[in-house]
């Protein structure tokens, strides 16, 4: 019997690990093709920072969501298209990486990283709203 139930755990653990995206799994987008992309209105954006760098700055669009340590993220990302391509950017590469392994999870195909946040875009031009 306890042969079973570590065979059980050891097989579940594998299972979590495999769902993990690893970072050279991240599709990049760069802030020129997202801008592209922003303007045929082609895309979701997803900012992961806090409420209050949220506030400060952020991208047209973009709707900003807290990630929970439960990942009870669930009833937010139902409202995103599974469909249309999403982005996401946030100051901490952990938080875009988990948001990254929730939509992926739930079935996205199409989710990117902002390549260099939201600090890059505003150093090619790219316009911030407040």
């Amino acid at each position: 019997m306890k042969k079973i139930l570590l065979i059980f755990t050891i097989a579940l653990l594998c299972l979590q690990a495999c769902k993990k995206v690893e970072a050279s799994e991240i599709e990049m987008i760069s802030p020129e093709e997202m801008l592209d992309r922003m303007s045929k209105d082609d895309i979701q954006v997803l900012d992961v920072r806090s409420a209050k760098e949220f506030d400060d700055a952020h991208l047209f669009r973009a709707k900003n969501i807290l990630l929970s340590e439960n990942n009870d993220n669930g009833l937010y990302f139902d409202t995103l298209a599974k469909d249309k391509p999403v982005v996401i950017y946030g100051k901490n590469k952990e938080n875009t990486k988990k948001a990254i392994e929730i939509l992926k999870e739930d079935g996205f195909e199409e989710v990117y990283e902002l390549e260099g946040g939201i600090e890059n875009w505003i150093l090619i031009g790219g316009k911030v709203y407040k």
